[in-house]
């Protein structure tokens, strides 16, 4: 009878260790992604990376990239396309490299989408609202304010929806950026952060 005992206690202690594990486990599955892929961050969206360039872009998501300016007479400096990754739709800012070698080779700067499956890593997207990103990233430099909007050819106004909030790191280098309308986020975006 002890040595059944002595069977029964280890069996039932990692029965009940394994299961705590499993709650954990599924505590942090609820509040990030449900998907790695659509994981969003300052470096980009899952596979894609700022930094990229057309070609690695192109073998990787197994498609031809259709500039928006491709026909544009000049020289085109800065370009955008919108690709399918997945089950989203990926809005892909170019501007072409410094180096002359290959000549027409762009790369990355940023992306963007309005997918609610693209979320942070601390569960962030579409649909959240200020508070939850001030109070995810209160240790971040963070700039925020509304939108300015074209009221007519020369004249700018701060819009009364649209809202932006822009987060950096102690790099300063890159930026992950909530787009709110109406209070809640409408989009994400990873972004090369721009100089002053």
């Amino acid at each position: 009878m002890k040595s059944l005992l002595f069977l029964l206690i280890p069996a039932l202690l990692v029965t009940g260790c394994s299961q705590g594990d499993n709650e954990k486990t599924s505590v942090k599955k609820g509040k990030g992604p449900t998907d790695q892929k659509y994981l969003i961050s300052k470096d980009g969206i899952g596979d894609l990376k700022i930094g990229m360039t057309t070609t690695d872009l192109e073998k990787l998501l197994k498609q031809s990239l259709v500039m928006n300016h491709a026909n544009d007479t000049g020289e085109i400096w800065v370009d955008t396309a919108t690709v399918k990754y997945g089950e989203i739709d990926i809005d892909l800012y170019f501007q072409k490299m410094y180096s002359e070698e290959p000549a027409n080779e762009m790369e990355l700067y940023g992306l963007g989408t309005s997918s609610p499956l693209c979320k942070t890593e601390t569960g962030l997207g579409v649909g959240d609202d200020r508070s939850a990103i001030l109070a995810a990233y209160e240790d971040n430099p963070i700039n925020m304010g509304p939108e300015s909007v074209m009221v007519n050819d020369t004249i700018w106004a701060l819009s009364k929806t649209n809202y932006f909030i822009y987060i950096s790191d102690d790099k300063w280098d890159k930026q992950l950026v909530f787009r709110l309308v109406n209070k809640k986020v409408a989009s994400l975006e990873a972004i090369v952060a721009m100089g002053d």
